[in-house]
């Protein structure tokens, strides 16, 4: 195999076929604004096939929506690159152009907002070619603790101990979690369709949506976090920024550990979004996501100038926080060639209505047909025909429901139209179209199916602080008639030690659906038996992994693994996975 040099990877093009419709829903990426994944710093070396003669300099830099954590940290070996969009991923087949770090390496993706990117892999040398697969391969929970992840530090001044790991503040302490990465050694998969023509350079923003992809989940009687990945990319020579502030004395003070201290009189976890019209779900839908900085500033850097048909988007800021009214501003233009440090449209400093009234949502029954999903909380402007995508979250896949409910503004919208030069918006109290404080609830599926847009409406309580929402069922994907009807059958031999066990399915690295099979562990010897129905099947995109969840009494924490091989649903309704679990 040819060697191929590779540092940091900063970035390549992309343009999106008919097949990405599938891909973005399989991923939850939107089709106009980009794609995601997470990424860090080194060099590297490569395998891959002979390469084409010629080749292009490619580079990615990373960068990070938010999300409720202080610190998420990753760990990366390698990347690989291939022609095929469906091509199953295995270290031996030569036809990956691969390209591994020297020593993984470990950085905090919390880090990366407000415009920070961080550069990864720069300067591979990529042959020419078309390309339409990219994987990202983390050191998961299988492999040891890397001495790049055992030289940071968490809050509490420990050595990290997961080389996948996560930190929340819960009232005034820091708790570090380990993050599931499934079947982290098939990489995460990205698809898209780019060109890669000699002598040119390349340049890719990346971006991982902390809140859409972390996901709390039940482990046990505990609390577990599992990477479901939400990404998003931005060609850089297509790419503007918006900057603005909130008046910084309206944000709740912050303790001693930087975390707010809420009021009644202040607002916080303040969340500023770059929102287009989709017309696939027919909602105007996040394109780009920041958080507010204590001093009240914000920046949203990369933002696509364009679509993937060349037009120019239309862009709607929607900014949101808990004890405030949520905002809108109209029509936001963002111009090619801007950066991080100048050229960013500039919104004047706005002023946010306090309003400490608030709810918790609830799902009324789980998600289906597949455990693993999410739902958009949207509120529509009177004047409009579509609404904004106020809150999301992900489901806890062991349950179909939220770990934690979820809260929502018990309010209407302020709306205003942008003005360039201005020095302050005119904003308008409006009632949303679903009443003050109600909201429109859209539901998709991880597993190859579509938000409908018939949606439900969730109504606020008249009495008390909790409200149980319904959901329209998602639709099958782009699939043909009747061919969500995959099922596989799983069995598997676990050792004696165990006593509780959640099995896990997977498309690449989306988890879909999970089923808590401790009872049946306990009552069988350890022989599991178990069919997994409402898969997709009949599209090449159709390859199913299956991971086990293994803990004792004795050791909670317990171990991750992953059954061998993989089950195959593209050109089949019926797969069988099984294996045996020694240790």
């Amino acid at each position: 195999m040819k060697e191929v040099p590779a540092k940091d990877l900063y970035g390549w093009r992309f343009s999106w076929q008919k097949n990405m419709q599938h891909l973005r829903k399989q991923r939850g990426v939107l089709l106009v604004g980009g794609m995601s994944a997470l990424l860090v710093a080194c060099g590297g070396g490569s395998s891959g096939s002979a390469s084409p003669v010629g080749s292009s300099t490619a580079a990615v830099q990373l960068t990070d929506a938010p999300g409720d954590f202080s610190h998420v940290w990753v760990t990366v070996r390698k990347i690989a690159f291939h022609s095929s969009a469906t091509q199953t991923w295995s270290a031996s087949d030569s036809t990956w152009q691969t390209y591994t770090l020297p020593a993984p390496v470990t950085l905090d993706l919390a880090a990366l907002s407000n415009g920070q990117l961080q550069n990864v892999f720069s300067s591979i040398q990529l042959p020419v070619g078309v390309y339409r697969q990219m994987r990202l391969f983390l050191d998961g929970p299988a492999s040891a603790l890397d001495s790049s992840a055992q030289a940071l530090q968490d809050s509490n001044g420990n050595a990290l101990q997961w080389n996948d790991q996560v930190e929340r503040n819960e009232n005034g302490q820091w708790v570090e979690y380990s993050l599931n990465v499934p079947f982290a050694a098939a990489g995460i998969r990205l698809g898209g369709t780019f060109n890669v023509a000699a002598g040119s350079n390349l340049n890719l923003a990346v971006d991982i949506n902390l809140n859409k992809s972390i996901v709390a989940y039940h482990r046990g009687q505990n609390r577990g976090y599992i990477l479901n990945p939400w990404l998003t990319y931005f060609d850089m020579a297509q790419v503007g920024a918006i900057a603005g502030s909130l008046d910084p004395s309206q944000l709740c003070p912050l303790n001693g550990q930087g975390q707010p201290m809420p009021a009644a009189t202040c607002v916080y976890n303040v969340v500023v979004k770059a929102e287009a019209f989709d017309k696939t779900q027919n909602r105007y839908a996040s394109l780009r996501t920041t958080v507010v900085r204590p001093d009240g500033t914000f920046l949203l850097y990369p933002v696509s100038v364009q679509d993937a048909g060349g037009n120019t988007i239309d862009y709607h800021v929607l900014i949101r926080g808990r004890n405030m009214e949520t905002m809108v501003v109209k029509h936001v233009p963002v111009v090619a060639g801007a950066s991080a440090q100048s050229n960013a449209t500039l919104l004047p400093q706005l002023m946010a209505t306090v309003n400490p009234g608030e709810y918790v949502a609830q799902w009324a029954s789980p998600l289906a047909p597949l455990t693993s999903g999410y739902a958009v909380f949207m509120q529509t402007d009177p004047s409009e025909s579509a609404p904004y995508s106020v809150r999301y979250r992900a489901t806890d896949p062991s349950t179909g429901t939220y770990y934690d409910p979820l809260p929502l503004e018990n309010s209407g919208l302020l709306t205003a139209t942008y003005s360039s030069g201005a020095t302050a918006l005119n904003f308008v109290a409006v009632t949303p179209k679903e009443g003050m404080g109600n909201y429109s609830v859209g539901v998709d599926d991880f597993g190859d199916y579509l938000m409908n847009t018939n949606f439900t409406t969730l109504q606020a309580p008249a009495t008390g602080s909790s409200a149980m929402f319904s959901f329209t069922t998602p639709q099958a994907g782009n699939q043909q008639a009747g061919a969500l009807a995959g099922n596989l059958a799983i069995s598997a031999q676990v050792a004696s030690q165990y006593q509780h066990m959640m099995l896990y399915v997977a498309n690449a690295s989306n988890v879909l659906t999970s089923q808590d099979l401790s009872a049946s562990l306990a009552s069988s010897s350890g022989s599991i038996a178990y069919s997994v129905n409402g898969l997709s099947s009949g599209s090449p995109w159709n390859v199913y992994y299956v991971y086990l969840r293994l803990w004792s009494n004795t050791n909670p924490r317990g171990e991750l693994i992953a059954l061998p091989g993989f089950a195959n649903l593209s050109q089949q309704a019926t797969a069988t996975l099984n294996g045996t679990i020694a240790h």
